[in-house]
């Protein structure tokens, strides 16, 4: 039903618009043309008005001036008074009667007597319309559209003033207003009889318009119906043959050699063509289903070939990011080895020296016991007291300490003062020889001082021991957090700046050697990730920035946390000294095998590794260098 009313509904809609929009415009010039002939009109209508009533005020102010300035020869102001008033009062488009003398002071005001012997201003009346009027104004004048506009929008009354002059000479002036109410209400009603003439025509131009538009539509109706049949009839056939019925082809009735006829003989024809070309489509279907299904199989073979190549390129990427850490680790072996063998060789060193301080202060034991006296007794006593760890002096302060403390022996004539001095020095007592001197008596205080010496050594060997047994703790605790694994390969929370801080522990033995370390952390909240993957990152870093600056230079590193924008995020620098990356090869540090080092110093997958691992925790690496000064930037998201 639709497609059988479609194209009637569209022609009639369309034609009817069109006569409407030649029917509005019609109306539309018609109202306005009459509308603008109504004007013209009222506007010379009421310009004749304000024309007579000018006429008649000037008549009358001519007349008026004669009277006023004979009374005031006269010298009769009081009938002159009475007279002017009676004037107005007649006279009612006369508002009032002003007379002022030659000081502008008001004689005369018919409307208001109480503001005569006050002085006349413009101003007291601003709605009103002021003409000068004197010997050469003419009694009538050429009102333009300005004046007419301006008398009847912004005036309600005209006022005219005419200078008085008895004899020859000025004695004042005549101001006469005249309302202009009467003027305004007729030209108000005249605007009214001007809308109700509009208004009637409107009317019968919406009914004239009405009457075509019905008739039109009539006409068109019909009109439309005898032309949209065969093409309704052409629609049906179509929709049939568009469900696969061909049949239609031999039900076409040309009878027409127009347009109409032209389309259904075509019609005919295209029917017969797609009824031949849909026979051969079902063969060519049938073919090509075969085709499609042999094609099938071979993607199929394809898709598993590519599939394990796909697993085999996973595993041999998973075993490079391993050959690369334990390549890492590699590098590490020697500076933790060292590292662990200096605190061992201490704690094997300090045990020998408690053992020779032990047999050492058991064969004195013999004259402590029996041959010390009191005031040896004290010494021996005041420096157990005293003795503290062995003070870390670097050798010039060590020499300096001793010759102090042999000059201050020697003031005192002590025997072997520097064999003493070197005792005191090791026993941490090298500042306090003043407090030694009184208990420094008899000819045993050498022997006594060498006991306490002795035994005082057994302490500080325990104390060495303890701090290399600390030592080496913190290196193996360090490498246990760096070579960590998570099991699951699931993400957990981890402090960014414990991580950096454990690389620095495994690299302490390479940075002694002339690298001063810059730390600039800033207090970070913890963040889900892999952390072993993020310490193959600042290992990597780290490590490049040592080599860059032949591990003397200064490495700076920053983690501060940024606030801006929707995901806060962590920032992490690693800035070297060194000699910075060529700008001819910048382009080239993240490719897999590029190096610029030495056989056997890297393999050039580091940088790559460390790239891949930030943008799996949807982070950025990225860098910036020049001679003397590089800088690499990890950002990472707090939710990754």
């Amino acid at each position: 039903m639709t497609s059988r009313g479609g194209i009637r509904k569209k022609l009639v809609t369309v034609m009817l618009l069109l006569v409407l929009s030649v029917l509005v415009l019609l109306s539309y010039w018609q109202i306005t043309a009459q509308k603008e002939l109504l004007q013209v009109e009222l506007h010379k209508q009421t310009n004749l008005l304000l024309e007579n009533l000018h006429s008649r005020a000037l008549f009358q102010a001519d007349q008026m001036k004669r009277k006023v300035e004979e009374e005031i020869a006269s010298f009769r102001l009081f009938e002159l008074t009475s007279s002017l008033t009676e004037i107005t009062r007649q006279n009612e488009e006369l508002e009032f009667i002003i007379l002022t003398d030659h000081d502008n002071n008001i004689v005369v005001h018919t409307a208001d007597a109480s503001r005569q012997q006050t002085e006349y201003h413009d101003g007291d009346y601003p709605d009103r319309l002021i003409l000068e009027v004197d010997k050469s104004t003419p009694m009538r004048q050429d009102w333009s559209d300005t004046k007419v506009g301006q008398a009847l929008q912004n005036a309600k009354a005209i006022q005219y003033k005419m200078p008085v002059e008895v004899g020859n000479r000025r004695w004042g002036q005549l101001i006469l207003s005249y309302s202009l109410s009467k003027l305004q209400t007729e030209v108000n009603r005249s605007e009214q009889e001007n809308a109700a003439v509009i208004k009637g025509h409107t009317i019968r131009s919406l009914i004239t318009a009405s009457s075509i538009l019905l008739i039109t539509f009539l006409i068109i109706s019909s009109l439309s119906k005898r032309l949209s049949a065969p093409i309704i009839r052409l629609t049906e056939m179509t929709h049939r043959l568009s469900k696969g019925d061909f049949s239609v082809a031999t039900q076409v009735q040309v009878n027409d050699d127009d347009e109409v006829g032209v389309l259904s003989r075509q019609f005919s024809e295209m029917a017969i063509n797609l009824e031949k070309a849909y026979h051969d489509l079902e063969e060519y279907n049938l073919l090509l289903e075969r085709k499609v299904n042999e094609r099938t199989q071979q993607l199929n073979l394809r898709n598993e070939e590519l599939v394990k190549a796909i697993n085999d390129l996973e595993e041999s990427q998973q075993q490079l990011v391993h050959s690369e850490k334990m390549a890492a680790l590699g590098q590490l072996v020697a500076s933790i080895a060292h590292e662990i063998n200096t605190p061992l060789g201490a704690i094997q060193a300090s045990a020998g020296n408690a053992t020779k301080y032990y047999t050492a202060y058991a064969n004195s034991l013999d004259m402590l016991f029996h041959t010390s006296q009191q005031h040896d007794q004290a010494l021996f006593l005041w420096l157990l007291h005293n003795a503290r760890p062995m003070e870390s002096l670097t050798t010039r302060e060590e020499r300096s300490a001793k010759r102090k403390a042999t000059q201050v022996l020697d003031e005192h004539n002590i025997q072997r003062s520097a064999d003493i001095a070197e005792m005191l020095i090791d026993m941490g007592l090298s500042h306090e020889v003043e407090q030694l001197l009184p208990f420094i008596q008899g000819d045993n205080y050498v022997d006594v001082i060498q006991s306490a010496h002795q035994l005082t050594g057994i302490m500080r060997s325990n104390q060495t021991i303890y701090s290399a047994t600390a030592r080496a703790s913190k290196i193996v605790f360090a490498l246990k957090n760096f070579a960590r694994q998570d099991q699951f390969g699931e993400k957990q929370e981890s402090d960014i700046n414990e991580g950096i801080n454990t690389v620095l522990v495994l690299y302490s033995g390479l940075l002694k050697q002339g690298c001063e370390v810059v730390k600039e952390f800033d207090d970070l909240p913890l963040i889900p990730c892999h952390a072993d993957e993020l310490n193959q990152v600042w290992t990597n870093l780290i490590h490049n920035a040592l080599q860059a600056m032949d591990y003397k230079g200064t490495l700076t590193l920053r983690s501060r946390l940024d606030p801006a924008g929707t995901c806060p995020q962590i920032v992490v620098q690693i800035e070297d000294t060194g000699h910075g990356i060529p700008a001819d090869l910048q382009h080239r540090v993240w490719e897999s095998f590029f190096t610029t080092k030495e056989s056997g110093e890297g393999s050039g997958l580091g940088l790559g590794i460390c790239k891949r691992i930030i943008e799996k925790h949807s982070g950025r690496l990225f860098f910036e260098s020049e001679p003397g000064r590089t800088v690499f930037t990890v950002v990472l998201p707090l939710q990754t």
